[in-house]
């Protein structure tokens, strides 16, 4: 096993991966019969021999474990994925998890890392709130990244389970923290929400959305700031809806488009279909809003100071500060917490913490 040197380089796991694909079940079958133990196993149908069943057995949880562990191996062998290991975290009737991974996973990572096939690093927890917490970090091993290479299923082969959620109601969140996602009862708007949104991912599913000039798809954005990757794949080609503040009137936003997170001159290198794209584009939308509101006419961008206001900048980086700035203030309640969740949006020693 190789220690995670970077615990931060992780994404949470995702709980809707699938693949029905006879190769996979293969791969699980053999992890099931040749690592895990009785304890977990039980003798028939993968459920323990002591305690409540769990809603979705033993090896299923195992498979969507192992399929993100692919997932992520293929985006880049360094990435972790970040599980809770407390009992609690696990909401296994919540309509976010509609495979309903439960608590079960616990001793299935457990006894994946006594076996060799993890790395693992530990979470942490300094207290509520506090900016050092994290949950525990998983990624495959070595042995398990040479099964991996063995296996003869592809990524196309991994799809997400039908059943996942697509319109979100966070609560309201605390300075640079994302809400919790809150559940509810469906009603006819949320109803007709979800199959609208459906039948837009269903399209973007049945069309090719790429940059044709990659060498891989992956696009690594902002590396004057905190570098980070954008894949272009399957799971990056869908959106969701996500509202705030417990409140159907809030936001409503859709996310998830890996478009959405590269800049402008990449996204005029799309191609849909083989088909180049031309992007319509809405200079400073947010606070072209606001100027709308007050009856104003909102001229030229509004992200672009004079340069002898930040002369140690490159222009690029001064654009996107104060960018970032000028929409976290729309958000904040006041002037104070906009500059304190503006500062602490960066890493240690970053200029933006000047």
């Amino acid at each position: 096993m190789t220690e995670i040197q970077d615990p931060t380089y992780s994404r949470p796991i995702d709980v809707h991966r699938w693949s029905d694909h006879p190769e996979v079940k293969a791969l699980v079958d053999d992890l099931w019969e040749g690592y895990l133990p009785e304890t977990i196993t039980g003798e028939a149908g993968g459920n323990a021999r002591t305690g409540p069943k769990p809603k979705t057995p033993f090896k299923k949880q195992l498979r969507v474990l192992i399929l993100d562990l692919y997932v992520a191996w293929l985006d880049d062998p360094e990435l972790s994925i970040g599980v809770s290991m407390s009992p609690n975290a696990w909401k296994t009737n919540s309509r976010y998890n509609a495979l309903h991974l439960s608590k079960s996973l616990i001793p299935i990572i457990k006894a994946l890392d006594a076996a060799g096939l993890l790395d693992l690093a530990k979470g942490s927890y300094a207290g509520p709130g506090a900016r050092g917490n994290r949950t525990t970090r998983i990624r495959a091993s070595g042995e398990l990244q040479t099964k991996f290479r063995e296996a003869k299923f592809i990524r196309d082969d991994v799809t997400r389970f039908e059943g996942e959620e697509i319109i979100i109601l966070r609560d309201a969140k605390e300075a640079n923290k994302v809400g919790k996602e809150v559940e509810y009862v469906d009603i006819a708007e949320t109803i007709a929400m979800r199959e609208e949104l459906k039948a837009y991912n269903d399209l973007l599913a049945a069309s090719f959305i790429d940059i044709a000039t990659l060498d891989k798809p992956v696009i690594e954005v902002h590396p004057e700031l905190e570098a980070s990757h954008v894949h272009i794949n399957a799971d990056t080609a869908r959106s969701r809806r996500v509202f705030s503040r417990s409140n159907w009137e809030m936001n409503g936003r859709f996310y998830g488009g890996w478009w959405q997170r590269v800049n402008g001159d990449w996204r005029s290198k799309i191609f849909i279909d083989d088909q180049p794209t031309i992007e319509v584009d809405f200079k400073g939308l947010h606070v072209a809003m606001l100027y709308a509101k007050a009856g104003m006419e909102l001229k030229g961008d509004p992200y672009d100071v004079p340069l002898t206001l930040f002369q140690a900048y490159p222009p690029e980086l001064t654009r996107k500060l104060v960018k970032q700035l000028v929409l976290t203030a729309i958000n904040a309640k006041e002037k104070s917490s906009a500059y304190r969740a503006f500062r602490e949006s960066f890493p240690s020693a970053h200029r933006g913490k000047e």
